[in-house]
Parts: C-alpha cells; sequence; structure tokens
C-alpha cells in the first residue's frame, strides 16, 4: 500500500469512527463536501488533516473531551 493510500484509510477509519460524516467534518475542521470526496476518492486527505486525526485521537485515548469548534 502506497503512503497516498495510507493516508486516505487513516483518514476514512477516523472518518467511521463518527455516528455522521457532517460531525466528522466539524471534529476535522472541513467541510462534509470534503469529507464525501474523501469516501468516493475524488480527493486525498492532506497531511494536515492526518495530523488533525492523530491528535484527536491522543486526546480521547486520554480521556479528555476535544474543545467545540470556534465559531467565528
Amino acid at each position: 500500500m502506497s503512503a497516498e493510500e495510507q493516508k486516505r484509510e487513516y483518514v476514512l477509519n477516523a472518518i467511521a469512527s463518527y455516528p455522521s460524516q457532517a460531525q466528522a467534518a466539524i471534529a476535522l475542521g472541513t467541510s462534509p463536501r470534503v469529507i464525501s470526496q474523501w469516501n468516493t476518492n475524488k480527493a486525498t486527505p492532506r497531511e494536515l488533516a492526518v495530523r488533525v486525526v492523530q491528535l484527536l485521537q491522543v486526546l480521547k485515548e486520554s480521556g479528555i473531551e476535544p474543545p467545540p469548534p470556534i465559531a467565528f
């Protein structure tokens, strides 16, 4: 499996852990449209998305609830 495929699978597994794509989008700081593009292989998650997923997992594993998104 290539590095790009591994990145995609890593992010898709994280997305699948949320009840909906909309909730995954909020948690990852992106839009449902982008989540849909990743799910349908129309786009590949960037390094930042992979890092966000990694940091969210570390927080959850440490028993820390991630803060809600900031609304401007």
